[in-house]
């Protein structure tokens, strides 16, 4: 059974995250992102493209449990903030 805290955290994930992410920053930072990284991808070789993939995928998971740990830390200031 989940905390509140992580409960929130999901529900953020599956409901709100976007909302926040239709900014002309992100749009203007992301543009074109996925175009470059197949270009960049293009010129590895296989062996090259099996070891970046390992390490984008372990890069992607350290930045999910970093991003669910300030969402934790900031639902957990909100809520002793709310008891003072």
């Amino acid at each position: 059974m989940y905390s509140l805290a992580e409960t929130l955290y999901f529900y953020a994930q599956e409901h709100r995250t976007t909302d926040y992410l239709e900014t002309r920053a992100y749009r203007r930072f992301s543009s074109g992102l996925e175009e470059a990284w197949e270009d960049f991808r293009q010129s590895l070789t296989a062996d090259q493209e099996r070891r970046l993939e390992s390490l984008l995928v372990r890069q992607f998971e350290a930045a999910c449990l970093e991003d669910r740990a300030s969402f934790l830390a900031g639902v957990s200031v909100g809520m002793e903030l709310a008891r003072l």
